[in-house]
């Protein structure tokens, strides 16, 4: 498909594309701006307090709304699947074909790591299966801790030479991406809370 712009008379091979070229910015110069454009979002005409006020409504509206549906979607499981089972259960509705599906999960939380780490020593002391059961029962994430991080900047910032070389050691295993802000209006205290 030809672009007609470009085929048309904008075309610089066009003999016309210079006398056109200076009658479109002869009228683009004579054509006066608008003194107040149009804003290019609807929060761009509001000040800072009104702008705060609409983000907090939509904040409560939101959780409102999360905490009334979960309300709901509990009510609508046990109801529908009054001895539902962990995973997924299904019922049809009526003979349309839909069904009701609903995903049953349970939390599984450790203790404190001395707690779980003596009580897989338990379990592997009981005979011969029990090591194996002990090591597949638990699985060891490894998580990034901030505060030795931020301590190693701060120590090459000053120059410290072990610092440097541990952030360079450091850099492959680590990827830093933006996270979702916060943002929140805190109330005044009021006299009497302390």
């Amino acid at each position: 498909m030809t672009d007609p712009w470009l085929n048309g008379i904008m075309n610089r091979n066009n003999p016309d594309f210079d006398k056109a070229a200076d009658t479109a910015m002869a009228t683009a110069s004579s054509v006066p701006w608008p003194s107040n454009p149009v804003p290019a979002s609807p929060y761009d005409a509001m000040s800072n307090d009104e702008l705060l006020l609409e983000w907090a409504k939509k904040k409560t509206a939101i959780e409102t709304a999360k905490a009334e549906e979960m309300e709901l979607r509990k009510y609508i499981v046990k109801r529908e699947f009054p001895t539902a089972n962990e995973g997924m259960n299904t019922k049809p509705l009526g003979d349309s074909g839909y069904q009701l599906k609903a995903g049953v999960k349970y939390n599984y939380n450790l203790a404190d790591n001395d707690t779980v780490e003596n009580c897989l020593a338990r379990v592997a002391s009981l005979g011969n299966q029990g090591p194996f059961i002990a090591d597949r029962l638990v699985s060891w994430k490894p998580s990034f801790l901030l505060t030795e991080y931020r301590q190693l900047q701060e120590d090459a910032e000053k120059g410290e030479e072990f610092a440097k070389k541990c952030l360079d050691a450091i850099t492959p295993m680590l990827t830093i991406t933006d996270g979702a802000p916060t943002l929140e209006i805190k109330e005044p205290r009021s006299k009497g809370k302390k």
